[in-house]
């Protein structure tokens, strides 16, 4: 096993959560402690998609005749089966049971009849911290800070649903296999391309940067194809096309925000997505005065009071570690 491959304690430890997760009794504690488990280091993020890769082999031929005299002997039900491919399959299962004793319980869900669909991956970002991943397929996800997503089984379908903040994907291209991104009831469909999607409380907005995109949006009825440099915004008010512009709107992932006449209220809300020093605005009259400008991801709270102090906007009204708080000045 080289340097790249999962280690064998988090091996071990992907293969049980494997199985609780496929258990009947499997609750949504177990799922969210499976989620901090998964994003606590990038060992374990390494041993769950080899889990994932070698069970997808093994589903494939899951109705061989060896394999599954080799689950019925490991459950003590040793029954005659055709040699039929005996040493491939062989070998096969035992790659996969040298992960550890618990996928046994794995190799007979999968022999089962009704197999139990592999559960999705859950990544997850705290405040102040983006997170590079590598998907199964071979995309490239960023997934900026105070984000959420769920990363489905490798299918017909490659499919990631994005439940909080924003994430950016270099798609492995694969004309056989779609690759689709789901936020708020709407859906990003892309074929080798680059693109990013965020969602905010009111709207989703997708950035295209390189390739073309189909996006669907059912509760309007309407399908949009992007190219290159557009940016989609959907919103209440329904659907906002912007050709040019999408390198810039994905500056958050060298560290740079832009906005353009946008609400503090909101400056504030992408600020804090970066920081443990949260901004507040005393006044909502200050929340609706908008800003223009170009802030880092770190440190930019300081540098907006500074601005916003410099035009005669607002005063720094108190300041610690962990609260910045912003007054009118007039």
């Amino acid at each position: 096993m080289d340097s790249a491959s999962a280690d064998p304690d988090a091996a071990a430890a992907a293969a049980a959560w494997y199985a609780r997760l496929h258990a009947d009794d499997a609750t949504p504690a177990d799922r969210a402690a499976f989620g901090r488990w998964l994003s606590a280091e990038d060992a374990h993020d390494r041993a769950w998609h080899e889990l994932v890769s070698a069970t997808r082999v093994l589903d494939d031929a899951r109705n061989d005749p060896a394999l599954l005299a080799m689950i019925a002997a490991t459950r003590g039900d040793v029954r005659a089966a055709p040699a039929r491919r005996r040493w491939p399959m062989a070998a096969a299962a035992a790659v996969l049971l040298s992960i550890g004793g618990t996928t046994a319980l794995v190799l007979d869900k999968h022999a089962a009849p009704a197999a139990t669909e592999v559960a999705a991956v859950r990544y997850v970002t705290p405040v102040g911290r983006s997170r590079d991943i590598t998907l199964s397929d071979g995309t490239l996800m960023t997934l900026d800070a105070d984000s959420a997503v769920r990363v489905s089984a490798p299918g017909a379908t490659r499919r990631v649903a994005i439940d909080r903040g924003q994430a950016f994907f270099q798609v492995a291209h694969d004309a056989a296999h779609p690759f689709v991104v789901s936020a708020a009831g709407n859906s990003v469909t892309a074929l080798g391309t680059q693109f990013a999607v965020r969602t905010a409380s009111d709207r989703v907005v997708v950035n295209l940067v390189e390739g073309s995109v189909r996006v669907d949006t059912p509760v309007l009825g309407r399908t949009t194809t992007l190219i290159r440099g557009n940016t989609l915004t959907i919103g209440a008010s329904g659907l906002h096309l912007t050709r040019a512009g999408a390198d810039i709107a994905t500056g958050w992932r060298k560290g740079e925000l832009t906005f353009d006449a946008t609400p503090l209220g909101e400056v504030v809300a992408e600020l804090n997505r970066y920081s443990v020093q949260r901004i507040e605005l005393t006044d909502p009259r200050l929340a609706k005065r908008v800003f223009s400008g170009v802030l880092r991801t770190g440190g930019g709270g300081t540098a907006l009071a500074d601005a916003l102090s410099a035009y005669g906007i607002a005063r720094v009204d108190h300041a610690d570690r962990t609260r910045l708080v912003l007054a009118p000045l007039s």
